[in-house]
Parts: structure tokens; sequence; C-alpha cells
């Protein structure tokens, strides 16, 4: 039986990963739960758990298609994620983190999870695993803001993804994507 912790709870986790490293404590917000899965948001999580987490999901993103039977972990494809639409545009995007940077953008892809916006070459730019306040200026107002933590660092962009997504949130990014997707190319 899975036990359910209600939104907004705090848990601590033991999480062992198949990298043969010591398991890692971590504490989490529970954003929401579904019917066969719950939606976690980590907090204060340091630089080397982030890399840790990340390098594993990557892994069996990489597996999927073969099945991650090397890594003894068990992983179930989320259909409605994995065929989530996405859309190409270059909305105006900001993002702010603690420190006192702020970085402004275009997004270059944008689905109802996640972003990959691009930045100016100048611009310092946050390191994987930042939590981020993102402020996206969609056709219709008010601007969608969301919280997000920076995933991957490439030469000419940046992806983050959404975290801490309320049902409303998420309603109203799949409704940017959908009517972005319908606009004629």
């Amino acid at each position: 039986m899975l036990v359910k912790p209600p939104p907004k709870s705090s848990v601590q986790l033991q999480l062992a990963l198949p990298d043969s490293e010591p398991p890692l404590s971590l504490t989490a917000t529970v954003v929401r739960t579904d019917r066969d899965s719950i939606v976690l948001n980590f907090t204060n999580l340091g630089t080397g758990h982030f890399e840790r987490l990340k390098n594993v999901v990557d892994l069996l993103l990489q597996n999927l298609s073969t099945g991650p039977t090397q890594l003894g972990v068990s992983v179930k494809v989320v259909k409605e994620r994995r065929n989530t639409p996405r859309v190409d545009a270059a909305l105006d995007i900001s993002f702010d983190a603690e420190k006192p940077y702020d970085w402004r953008g275009k997004t270059v892809n944008l689905s109802p999870y996640g972003v990959k916006v691009g930045l100016p070459a100048s611009a310092i730019r946050p390191t994987e695993g930042t939590s981020v306040q993102l402020r996206l200026v969609g056709p219709d107002p008010p601007p969608i803001a969301v919280k997000g933590m920076v995933w991957r660092r490439e030469p000419k962009s940046t992806t983050l993804l959404f975290v801490d997504l309320g049902r409303a949130e998420l309603e109203r990014l799949k409704g940017l994507v959908e009517s972005l997707r319908a606009q004629p190319a």
C-alpha cells in the first residue's frame, strides 16, 4: 500500500541510487498526488546531490528503449509526459535566483513541464540545479509565474524544468502550448 502524504507536507527520503555511492538523505515537499504517483519538490538540494540525481535520470532516459535492467531500478514511462506537446516559440522570459542576477531571454522550446531558453552569450548563467523564479510572457496577459530548476546548460541555451506546479499553472501552460501550436507558422 502506498502512503500518500497531503500536498505541502514535508517528507524525508533515503534514496539509494544505482551509482555505488551511499544513499542520499533528502528533504522534499509534496507538490501533489495523483492516482499512481507522488510529485515531490526537493528542498535545499546540494550541488553534489543534484548531480547524482541528474546523472541517474539522464541514464534512465537514455535506456528507456532497451530497459534499465542493468540499473536495478524500475522505471515506468508516464505516457502523458513523454507525449506532451511542445512548441518552438520565441516568448520573452525572465528568471531570477537567490543571487542578485537577473536573466532575460527568449524561449526556444516550450512544454507544460519545462522550457529551453536562449540567452545572450554574455549572460552569466545559473548552474545546473539552481532554483529560479520564472516569468513567462505569453500572448495573453498576465505573465505566467512559476518556479523552475536549471536542468541543463548548453553553449547557447539553458533548459529548465518547472517545479512546484499547481493544477492551475499546469493547465495554463498546457493551454499556452496548445494555442501557440494552433497558430500558423
